[in-house]
């Protein structure tokens, strides 16, 4: 969040303190807050690609597809998906049960018009308790330590406020969270200027947070084409 930002760009929420002291996250994310200590904000992400499509393929693979390139959708024959929160209910005892990768989604912030409505009244409440579940009932189950959690968009939204209240895509820079798998948690890495335009600190490209996820999990060798991407040891330390 960007509270000394002009209104234009900090938007209409509050930042709240957290479970460590000097992260401070959204209002609307109370719950979160509480976990703060498990977790790494990652807020220096950046990939240039804001095609919905190309960017998911980019964020999934580390492996960026050219314009107008034409390429299989992994979840166009996927049966329908359960409610956010039902599948991070389940995720644990999937988990638990042996799975090695689950890929929770949720289609709905794209939010180019009615961004802080939509945020406040269904969005933000709904992710917040289905994320806080999550993390708490993997530690209970003594999962979290070997499960690395990741939340992440393929692109994030533009610090401007647009014409009807929304917030448009935006690939300079954005956040994503980290936890588990042995990571350090109460952290927050990176940083934008002073309107979240653009990474200033620890840039960090798609291919290089998959390289970087090879090595938290001990996966050899990483794809080829991550060779020249590298491990963001900053996240590991």
């Amino acid at each position: 969040m960007k509270p000394q930002a002009p209104r234009e760009i900090r938007g209409l929420f509050r930042p709240i303190s957290t479970s460590v002291p000097g992260i401070r996250i959204c209002e609307h994310l109370p719950l979160t807050a509480r976990h703060a200590h498990q977790f790494t904000v990652l807020r220096s992400v950046c990939s240039g690609e804001t095609n919905h499509e190309r960017a998911s393929h980019y964020l999934r693979t580390g492996h960026p597809l050219s314009p107008g390139r034409e390429f299989p959708s992994l979840l166009t024959a996927a049966a329908p998906q359960p409610g956010f929160l039902q599948q991070c209910l389940a995720a644990p005892r999937m988990v638990e049960a042996g799975a090695r990768f689950q890929m929770l989604t949720h289609s709905g912030y794209d939010t180019h018009a009615a961004n802080f409505q939509r945020l406040k009244d269904r969005l933000l409440p709904e992710f917040d308790r289905a994320f806080a579940t999550l993390l708490q009932d993997l530690d209970d189950r003594g999962l979290l330590q070997t499960t690395l959690v990741i939340v992440m968009g393929e692109f994030g939204r533009s610090p401007r406020i647009n014409a009807q209240g929304g917030r448009d895509h935006h690939a300079q820079a954005w956040s994503i969270l980290l936890a588990g798998a042995g990571l350090p948690g109460g952290r927050a890495l990176g940083a934008t200027d002073s309107a979240g335009e653009e990474v200033t600190d620890l840039p960090v490209s798609p291919a290089d947070l998959l390289r970087t996820i090879y090595s938290v999990l001990e996966l050899a060798p990483a794809p080829y084409h991550l060779a020249a991407a590298r491990v963001v040891k900053e996240l590991l330390a």
